[in-house]
């Protein structure tokens, strides 16, 4: 399953109760493998503070799955010249660099934590 939020509600202080969400959706989902997209930086706000709460929640988000065994983040790393005039939503090439991501990070297995038998006696 793959997970990919944008950057809408960051500024709405809504990060906390996102990640809380997610936490409850991957100790929910444990037998199945979940790959998070980081928030992507917002072009069309210069100056905001947005953009520093983005840095926060994607810092955030890899705390919030460190634990978990069957989540892998995959690193939004888009630059301007992947948006669109404006800056908010993606272009064909922005689109393109995320499905090769996908794609690259789908090819690549999971690592799982090796979880140490116990023995009966």
């Amino acid at each position: 399953m793959i997970v990919i939020g944008g950057a809408n509600d960051i500024n709405k202080n809504e990060t906390n109760t996102g990640l809380t969400h997610l936490k409850k959706f991957v100790d929910n989902s444990r037998n199945t493998n979940i790959m998070v997209m980081t928030a992507p930086h917002r072009h069309d706000l210069h100056r905001s503070c947005v953009n520093k709460e983005i840095v926060t929640y994607n810092r955030k988000l890899h705390k919030v799955v460190k634990t978990a065994g069957n989540v892998k983040i995959i690193q939004a790393t888009l630059h301007r010249n992947d948006f669109t005039r404006h800056g908010m939503h993606l272009n064909i090439l922005g689109k393109e660099k995320m499905a090769k991501l996908i794609g690259d990070s789908i090819k690549t297995p999971m690592a799982r934590k090796k979880e140490t038998p116990f023995i009966l006696k």
